[in-house]
């Protein structure tokens, strides 16, 4: 079946995709791919690959010898397995729903710093520290994680001030990839005591996509008896 998509002077025929996700619900780069995917309306078939399992693992590396997720698989033989990589192959191809990254090239480039200010910065500092809590007895060291994770934070709270989403009036790829990073901290962090980022907060849990993969959140850890997110990056 063939759509039309109208981008500004161009009118051309898009295929309808058909598309595999392999991701694991509780990976935060795998809840920015369906963030995305729920915003693009896109039809998708779900397998849920857990790399800590051997036989899952086995079996996700018939597909990918990298076994690395999330990874998108289009059936036209192509394979994605970066999360931003994926977002941008969705919003080039899928006209349908919110358009995650701006035709406007300027704005395209805040949108895409703060994507990778998200996952090279605060994803990664969220990751150390809660490794560091899970692992070390070394308070000093813990601290000192934590303190560069809540400068980030800090920083993004500024941010907030002056932008209704992390890049303006619009959600956009840069909100899929801050929003795993407060899922995860909601449990660790009072986020309504952040003057922005909690009015950031409590809007983004009232859009369909951030929702929904919230609930499939609760469910994964309902299914394997755990109380709250782990470190499953």
């Amino acid at each position: 079946m063939l759509a039309t998509r109208v981008n500004s002077n161009l009118v051309f025929n898009e295929p309808t995709l058909a598309m595999d996700l392999y991701y694991h619900p509780l990976a935060r780069q795998s809840q920015k791919t369906l963030i995305a995917l729920y915003e693009k309306q896109a039809s998708f078939s779900p397998h849920i690959i857990d790399l800590s399992n051997a036989f899952s693992r086995r079996s996700f590396q018939q597909v990918s010898d990298a076994c690395k997720l999330p990874l998108l698989h289009v059936r036209t033989k192509e394979f994605f397995n970066d999360a931003s990589i994926i977002i941008e192959y969705l919003d080039n191809y899928i006209s349908s729903g919110t358009q995650l990254i701006p035709i406007d090239k300027t704005q395209a480039l805040y949108v895409r710093l703060y994507d990778r200010l998200s996952d090279n910065q605060l994803d990664r500092e969220i990751e150390a520290w809660l490794e560091a809590v899970n692992t070390s007895s070394n308070q000093i060291y813990i601290k000192r994680l934590e303190r560069a994770m809540l400068t980030s934070m800090e920083y993004f709270d500024r941010r907030l001030a002056n932008n209704h989403w992390v890049c303006g009036e619009s959600f956009s790829l840069a909100d899929c990839a801050f929003i795993p990073c407060l899922i995860t901290l909601e449990s660790r962090l009072q986020l309504l005591d952040y003057e922005h980022i909690g009015r950031y907060w409590i809007q983004a849990k009232l859009r369909g996509s951030v929702s929904q993969v919230i609930e499939e959140i609760e469910l994964t850890l309902a299914t394997l008896g755990q109380s709250e997110l782990v470190v499953h990056t």
